[in-house]
Order: structure tokens, then sequence, then C-alpha cells
């Protein structure tokens, strides 16, 4: 039988998922007021939106999460939140110069060093005494196979474009910054950490919420690059090209749902 969260472990994911509320809609409800409004000036308009929807489907998917109440279908969460954190934390601290100095700076870190803090702190809290692994739904090898090539692939290549930004930054569609480009690589590293967690989680009850997350985010992210297109100088091969890695991340999320419920009640 799963465990039920506790009181605390609700409150700090309750406070996790409407702080990426108000995030989002920050950045998508005010993209060109980001310097009063976010933590750091972000240009153009469309990489703030960009940003509003992957918090939006973080949301989205922590809400859902913890509206259950409990904990063996949240325990994926760790990793994306320690990994998320964990990098976020580090970025900031490369581009201190770029932050708005004072509270704002103060509750971001607050947020991106406390955030793997306590996920860790919920992890132990919920598993000693150990908690259900009892796998009563299996993943199919070939969804976890897709999962897990897919997890390291995007956990590499997140963490390359984070220690070299500038090849990321020259090849961009639109302008950038090496900041808003660690920035994603890092949400994108989360993905991957989140997806090698399949290695673990052999339930596929407990972990499908990550392909639908990345459901969610590449459909939020498609709807943000039509709307804000303006803001892209032409209509080139980088842009197809990230469209594509886009559609694709997407799509391989519903094709894991697809399989993983064909085979179920095939």
């Amino acid at each position: 039988m799963d465990k039920p969260l506790s009181l605390a472990a609700r409150a700090i994911l309750w406070f996790v998922a409407v702080n990426a509320l108000i995030g989002a809609g920050s950045l998508l409800l005010f993209p060109a007021r980001t310097d009063t409004l976010f933590f750091w000036p972000i240009t153009p308009p469309l990489n703030a939106a960009l940003f509003g929807a992957l918090y939006l489907s973080g949301a989205f998917v922590v809400s859902l999460v913890t509206a259950r109440g409990l904990w063996e279908p949240a325990r994926f969460l760790v990793p994306v939140l320690v990994t998320a954190g964990a990098l976020i934390s580090g970025v900031t601290v490369l581009h201190l110069d770029r932050f708005a100095p004072g509270v704002r700076l103060a509750y971001w870190l607050l947020v991106y060093v406390g955030a793997p803090l306590l996920a860790l702190w919920i992890f132990m809290r919920h598993e000693q005494p150990q908690a259900n692994w009892q796998v009563t739904t299996p993943v199919k090898p070939v969804v976890r196979g897709v999962a897990v090539a897919l997890g390291a692939l995007l956990l590499l290549l997140g963490t390359l474009a984070i220690l070299f930004p500038a090849p990321v930054v020259a090849r961009w569609p639109w302008p950038t910054t090496p900041l808003m480009t660690r920035i994603f690589a890092a949400w994108f590293a989360a993905f991957g950490a989140g997806l090698l967690w399949f290695l673990v989680e052999r339930d596929w009850k407990r972990i499908r919420f990550i392909p639908i997350m990345m459901t969610v985010a590449s459909g939020f992210d498609l709807l943000v690059l039509l709307l804000h297109r303006a803001d892209v100088p032409e209509a080139g091969l980088s842009l197809w090209v990230f469209v594509f890695h886009l559609a694709l991340f997407g799509l391989i999320g519903l094709w894991m749902v697809w399989r993983q419920r064909k085979d179920n009640h095939g």
C-alpha cells in the first residue's frame, strides 16, 4: 500500500507548484517586463515566454501529483527537483551580475538551493521505514529503454550546454544569452534525470507523469513559439531544428504513454 504524503511534504510540494505557477504567469503574461517582474531582464520576450511555459508544465504536473496525496507516485519528483535545483543554483553563481540584487536574488537562491535539500529530506523521510516498491504495472522494456537512452542524452547535452554555452548561443534561432541558454539546459538536464529514474522505478503508474510532463512542456513551448513568432528574425534551418527537437520531445512522451497502454490492454 502506498504511503500518504506527510503534511510537511504536501506543503513543500504545493509551494513548488504555486511558485512555478506564479513564475509562469509573470513570464507568459508580461514577457516584456521581466526587468521589474522577474529575477533578471530577459530578452527577447520569446525567451521569457518559453521559460514560463516550462514553469507552467512543471506546476501542472506537481499539482496533479501532490493532489493525490501519496508518496510513491510523487517519488519521481526527487531526481527532477534535485537536478534542476543544483544546476540552476550553479548557473546563478556564474551569472550573479545579471540578477536583480536584494530580496529578489535572495528569494531565487532560497528556492533553488532549498528545493534539492528539501526534496532529499522528503525522500529520506518517506523511504524510512521502507516505502512501497511493489510492481503492479511493469514498465515495458522498450519504454524503459527509450526513456533511459533519451534521459542520458538530455543529461549529457544539458551539461555540455551549461559548460560550453557559446556554440549554442551562436546557433540559437533568435538572440539569446549564455544565462538563458544555461537555464534552458538545466531544465532539460532535469528532464533527463527524471527519465533516468526509469532505471530505478519499475512501476508505470508511479512514473507515468514524466512522459506526460514531456508532452505538456513540448506543447506549451510550441504554442509559445507560434504566438511569439515575430521575435524570430527568419525561418532558417536553426529554427526548424529547434521546432523539430521540441516536437520530437513531446512525441516521444506521447509514444511512451501510448505504447505502455497498448501493451497493457492489447
